[in-house]
């Protein structure tokens, strides 16, 4: 069961509350590190722009603080996803308190926007790309029209030049010696273009040369969101719990469902103080 939960029974009205201080303190403890830091970028056509973003690493950082201090907890990695342009940094916990199983999710959603550096170079690159293009096409349309003269010339030996695209599609079909002999003539007519490979050469370092100089900048929102919100792709900062019942310890069996209005106060008490103690740490942590 996702936290809050519903009913009005004592242990729901408590486990709620302090459920929605971890909520709170959790926000408080992200904000400041989260405010947003303006920069200068600049666009595929080569304006400057002022933008804003924020450090994930500072994030991560915090993150490892509180999970330093915390104790009495299973602890994941702190891990990040990534769809798109969408990502998360988050990390999880979890413990088992008598016949209950409680796990937390901790994080932020936010997205990535790419840019470039302010550097010249990325429009001498963009100009050098596009001249190559130009080289790349011209090359390869004589390679192809010279190409296709040999391997007619071939299929002429043959007496298969005036065959159609279907006709000729057959025979290469259950001929493979005749397919064999077109290849080899193809790659050695290759080879005769070696300018060919050294522009392909230069185009993947100028393509490499580029991407170094792509930034990315991180947007987010300070509010929290919920679990739905988090599903639906929002930015925000978000910490929720979920508790199930343990229908058999030996095989780890659990039960979705529990009925709060049975669970003796003790078990109450012990569940309460487990989450008091995130509040106090993220307390600790904060100051």
């Amino acid at each position: 069961m996702r936290l809050p939960l519903k009913g009005d029974d004592e242990f729901v009205s408590n486990i709620n509350k302090e459920v929605d201080k971890i909520y709170y303190e959790f926000i408080t403890f992200l904000k400041p590190k989260l405010i947003m830091q303006k920069v200068n970028v600049m666009l595929g056509d080569g304006t400057i722009t002022c933008s804003e973003t924020f450090d994930p690493r500072e994030i991560r950082n915090l993150y490892q603080n509180f999970l330093k201090v915390l104790d009495g907890w299973i602890i994941s990695d702190i891990s990040e996803s990534k769809t798109d342009d969408l990502h998360r940094l988050f990390f999880q916990i979890s413990t088992t308190i008598d016949k209950f199983y409680i796990y937390g999710y901790f994080g932020i959603q936010f997205h990535a926007l790419s840019f470039y550096n302010v550097d010249k170079r990325v429009i001498e690159i963009q100009k050098e790309l596009i001249k190559l293009n130009q080289d790349q096409f011209e090359s390869f349309s004589l390679l192809t029209e010279k190409g296709n003269e040999r391997i007619k010339e071939e299929l002429k030996k043959s007496g298969k030049d005036m065959l159609n695209f279907e006709e000729l599609f057959t025979i290469l079909f259950e001929d493979p010696q005749l397919m064999s002999r077109l290849e080899k003539i193809a790659l050695l007519h290759e080879k005769e273009f070696p300018e060919i490979a050294i522009l392909n050469r230069k185009r993947e370092r100028l393509v490499l040369e580029l991407n170094d100089m792509v930034r990315e900048l991180y947007r987010i929102s300070t509010n929290g969101i919920d679990y739905n919100r988090l599903m639906q792709g929002q930015e925000g900062i978000i910490s929720y719990f979920e508790i199930e019942g343990i229908s058999n310890k030996k095989s780890g069996i659990r039960d979705p469902y529990i009925n709060t209005k049975i669970i003796k106060k003790a078990t109450t008490e012990s569940i309460l103080g487990k989450l008091n103690e995130i509040v106090r740490i993220l307390k600790l942590v904060s100051s």
